[in-house]
């Protein structure tokens, strides 16, 4: 083994960069860097995997030949890479000149010689990212197992990075796409005609989407032009379109018979040509078709970001989700009859439903030596509460619980867009405290004070033994003291985020291996028997007080079976929610 050493340092340096760095591109060459100079070798690379292609990627290499090797994939299978990448188990090769399985033509097209090598699969959160090899120990020594110890630590530090970084990314995307749509659901939320309608959608889109030029048109009655047409920057010559006549109309008479997104670009075609002279756009076009079902029953059209960049796919992805609340909002005005609007808002809560239950996060029975248990269930088809759950090292992690004012759809949209916000912002920061604050400020911003959230957020340490928390105008939630056989209530300063400036506190407490933390929404407390009798939370702390427990699940489930009988046959009045966890 290296002389040198993996110190703690090192590792205390790593370790804060990744809970407090979300830029890639600085921190995962410093663990290269480390890697190669503990581990004494000529050269080391992190290989992505890429699912697509089912290949590992030369994402960033440290030493000789690291610009040819950026270029380069390796196949499941091929090679040592590729062997680790299958089996997931760390390889050592000391000996690679006479090693069948080392995949050669990467020496043969760069023109180096690998003498030996240690490879290691990087795994987080069951997610393979992909495998942290390093080239040629400079001593000329044999690679051993301790090597392999240190090349583990040092892959599970980058694979956390690297799926912290792609869960920021997910969860910006995702915040950027929920905000758009609620924006555009408060925008239609009160129209009463059709030509505010119009107005409205085409004002919201042009904000939200930061664009120069907005047209919706709805098809004709006769199948040929269009009915309504209301647009915002394209020329006069856009009312020809009523008729069915001009140079666009051919175009969107394909995307109204094919049903699919048209792009065009200033020099694509003589078309575009022809319109980007007519003054239709200077630099990008989108036409996306405005779909009922399957039927394209309108057109979106788009065209000239305010600072001219090109569409991106997201871009589309929230153009083509817009064009089909627009096309069902359309109908739902078009329609007279009172029991088809009633068909259309029960559909719509169903999707809205199925969304919801989709995006509630899967929370692993298990980490490291942490269990979980959770439990949701919402009061009426879309509901409010939510929880989440956020790795930050093999040592530490965040939990959350939170409760949305309100019922309903508007409900339903805002809790998708605090809790996108908030999980990324607990990505983001080391304090509870600064995330909370740094939510409240992020959901003011878009959602405009139209509703509120109340949160518990808890980070847990498993080497202190220590939960750091803050609570966002939550209830008071439990740390059950298994030795001491009583319960801690934990709550601290802050009011609901998204309603103002909040002063949020910040608290740290101690736990024993054994203890168990218990979030819940006042759902839990509030639950109503048949004799508008409320369950309340010292009943919950004497229940829970006289439990023999063995496990978060164990926990849930007794607690479910006590409020289950407690309501007996009565109505649910409220989101219904539980995250237990079990402290070791």
């Amino acid at each position: 083994m290296s002389d040198k050493k993996l110190t703690l340092k090192l590792i205390s340096d790593i370790t804060a960069r990744i809970n407090s760095s979300d830029d890639l591109e600085s921190l995962l060459p410093a663990i290269m860097d480390t890697t190669k100079k503990v581990l004494d070798s000529e050269g080391c690379s992190l290989l992505l995997y890429d699912k697509e292609t089912d290949c590992l990627v030369f994402d960033i290499t440290v030493g000789e030949k690291r610009e040819i090797l950026s270029k380069m994939q390796v196949p499941r299978g091929k090679g040592i890479a590729g062997m680790v990448l299958e089996t997931l188990q760390p390889e050592i090769v000391n000996d690679a000149a006479n090693d069948t399985r080392v995949y050669k033509n990467i020496d043969h097209e760069v023109g180096f010689i690998t003498r030996n090598l240690i490879c290691v699969p990087m795994v987080a959160n069951g997610e393979v990212q992909g495998v942290l090899e390093a080239v040629n120990s400079i001593d000329f020594r044999d690679y051993t197992d301790k090597d392999i110890k240190i090349l583990k630590y040092l892959s599970d530090l980058a694979a956390i990075s690297i799926r912290n970084r792609k869960l920021i990314d997910e969860l910006q995307a995702r915040a950027n796409e929920l905000d758009c749509l609620f924006q555009i659901s408060q925008s239609l939320s009160n129209v009463i005609d059709i030509d505010q309608f119009l107005a409205s959608s085409v004002k919201s889109i042009s904000g939200v989407m930061k664009v120069n030029k907005v047209a919706i048109l709805f098809q004709g009655s006769e199948n040929k032009g269009y009915d309504y047409i209301l647009s915002r920057g394209f020329p006069e010559s856009i009312e020809d379109l009523k008729k069915g006549e001009g140079p666009l109309d051919k175009i969107l008479e394909s995307v109204r018979t094919v049903g699919q997104t048209v792009t065009l670009k200033t020099h694509s075609s003589s078309t575009a040509e022809e319109l980007s002279k007519m003054g239709y756009f200077k630099q990008n076009f989108l036409i996306i078709p405005i779909k009922r079902n399957r039927d394209t029953v309108g057109v979106l059209l788009i065209a000239d970001k305010n600072d001219m960049s090109s569409f991106e796919d997201s871009d589309i992805r929230i153009l083509s989700t817009i064009s089909n609340q627009i096309a069902e909002a359309f109908t739902a005005l078009r329609v007279k009859d009172q029991s088809e609007k009633l068909k259309y808002i029960q559909r719509d809560l169903q999707v809205a439903a199925q969304i919801q239950r989709n995006s509630l996060p899967h929370i692993p029975d298990s980490y490291g030596n942490l269990d979980f248990a959770t439990f949701y269930k919402a009061s009426r088809d879309i509901g409010g509460d939510f929880y989440d759950m956020i790795i930050h090292s093999p040592t530490e992690i965040s939990v959350m619980i939170a409760d949305v004012s309100g019922k309903g759809t508007p409900a339903a949209l805002f809790m998708e867009l605090s809790k996108t916000i908030i999980s990324s912002e607990a990505a983001r920061e080391t304090s509870p405290r600064i995330a909370l604050t740094k939510a409240n400020q992020i959901i003011q911003d878009k959602s405009g004070f139209v509703l509120f959230v109340t949160v518990m957020l808890v980070r847990i340490n498993t080497v202190s033994k220590t939960l750091t928390f803050s609570s966002a105008g939550h209830n008071r939630q439990f740390l059950y003291r298994k030795q001491q056989q009583e319960i801690s209530l934990l709550s601290g300063k802050g009011t609901p985020l998204g309603i103002g400036k909040s002063e949020i506190s910040e608290h740290t407490v101690d736990y024993e291996p054994g203890d168990y933390l218990i979030l819940y929404t006042d759902g839990v407390t509030e639950v109503m028997n048949s004799k508008d009798e409320m369950y309340e939370e010292e009943r919950l702390m004497e229940d829970i007080l006289s439990m023999e427990l063995d496990s978060a699940i164990g926990m849930r489930d007794k607690i479910l079976d006590i409020t289950n009988k407690f309501q007996g046959d009565a109505e649910q009045h409220d989101d219904y929610t539980l995250f237990i966890v079990k402290l070791q």
